[in-house]
């Protein structure tokens, strides 16, 4: 039997063709119907208009975006010779917004998407409460405010720099929504301190709180997810961050990773039409996100839970929920250390002189976003967006399943839905 199931509750939508035997998943396959086109309209464009185009790719991670912007032009200008390094200062300021945009991001998912979609798969009794994640979502954006000027789609990052020249009172302000949003974690999501969070050591810790969290983890459990949901478990981490580690993961065995071997086939939609295509490394699929991130850093609670449950719906889910403390704890520590005095920009040759390629190389909310350039006196030749979601839940035949698919197989429908949702998808990031 076929059935389609075409998702919302996602950031954009997306269909979902089932094949069912004997009752659970057989085989699926995933289109994404709605082509936006963002390469093509940067084609001829001066290289800096992509500063304020590519934001506009996904209202969730337009700062993720502007960032692989930037480093892919600035890529270009050291592949054409030109030697420059980033003030100590800018480069904290942009780690610190892209942080700012991964917690809103994932807020929103805790409470908007998992919280009620757990739901459906449970007799547990699940509080609906999407205006915590909202609330939690505008902190993190007024943070991000206080050096990009808006979210979403600023563009404050550009090739050099930054353009923001922050004060003392500036910093403090930023300090101060980190420790608001820690509160409100804290209070309203965990039940316990940040620090005792992120220091349990046993799944067998949940049971011991009255929250947010146990609820949702209770939930998990009820539903059986923590033996379901399962990929290849084999991870990819693309990006060159201070809180992550650009690698590859095979089971706990951490990698080195070189952009060259990324590659991007047709996706395989025979039933409806579909403008994404999948995403590979050395020819194989790999999962990104959060899981990937905190696995390539030996995070100890999510290695716990992976020693437990592997790469299972119920292990993607809470390594995001440890995600969102780790970063909030790590974005207090960058702020400690930005010395105003620093320059926010340096001066780079004209535009209009640069002939090159460039590569930048962001993690995203939901892991590696790929910006390639091509550029002839200062106009793009050609742009090319390679998006997480690419990664996570390409379409591809029976004989070599994308995460996503492999990770539906053999649940029933419903099941297999949620376990969809767990890789945070973004189609309209996808459909550029």
């Amino acid at each position: 039997m076929i059935t389609k199931q075409i998702l919302e509750n996602i950031e954009g939508e997306a269909s979902v063709h089932f094949k069912i035997k004997d009752g659970l998943v057989d085989f699926s396959t995933i289109s994404f119907p709605h082509f936006r086109g963002i390469e093509t309209i940067l084609e001829g464009k001066n290289i800096l208009d992509a500063l304020v185009i590519t934001p506009r790719v996904c209202g969730i991670c337009g700062h993720a975006h502007l960032m692989a912007t930037t480093r892919a032009i600035e890529d270009a200008y050291k592949n054409m010779g030109v030697d420059f390094s980033l003030s100590d200062k800018s480069k904290k300021i942009r780690e610190f917004t892209l942080i700012m945009e991964t917690i809103q991001n994932h807020f929103k998912w805790l409470y908007m998407v998992m919280m009620p979609e757990i739901a459906k798969l449970t007799t547990n009794e699940i509080p609906y409460k999407p205006l915590k994640g909202a609330f939690a979502s505008s902190i993190a954006s007024k943070a991000i405010a206080v050096f990009g000027g808006q979210w979403p789609h600023s563009s404050y990052m550009i090739p050099g720099g930054i353009t923001c020249d922050p004060t003392n009172i500036d910093i403090i302000k930023a300090q101060s929504y980190v420790e608001e949003l820690i509160e409100f974690f804290q209070k309203e999501s965990l039940g316990i301190e940040l620090e005792k969070f992120l220091s349990m050591q046993t799944c067998k810790e949940f049971n011991e709180l009255d929250s947010d969290i146990s609820i949702l983890e209770r939930a998990l459990i009820s539903a059986d997810m923590q033996n379901k949901g399962f990929a290849y478990d084999r991870f990819l981490i693309m990006g060159e961050h201070n809180f992550t580690k650009a690698s590859k993961v095979n089971h706990t065995r951490v990698f080195s990773v070189d952009s060259k071997y990324i590659s991007v086939v047709n996706s395989y939609s025979p039933r409806e039409i579909t403008y994404a295509k999948n995403a590979l490394y050395k020819d194989d699929y790999y999962e990104t996100g959060s899981l990937a991130r905190m696995m390539s850093i030996s995070f100890p609670m999510v290695r716990n839970i992976h020693r437990r449950y592997k790469d299972s719906a119920y292990s993607r889910v809470m390594a995001r929920v440890f995600e969102i403390g780790y970063l909030l704890n790590h974005s207090l520590k960058l702020l400690d250390n930005i010395s105003i005095s620093e320059d926010s920009i340096i001066s780079l040759p004209d535009v209009k002189n640069l002939t090159s390629t460039g590569i930048g190389i962001v993690e995203a909310p939901r892991g590696p976003l790929i910006h390639k350039v091509e550029v002839e006196q200062g106009i793009i030749k050609n742009y090319t967006i390679i998006t997480p979601t690419q990664f996570n839940i390409g379409s591809s035949t029976p004989t070599k399943l994308t995460p996503v698919q492999l990770s539906m197989k053999a649940t029933t429908q419903k099941e297999a839905l949620f376990i969809f949702r767990t890789f945070d998808v973004c189609s309209v990031c996808t459909t550029h």
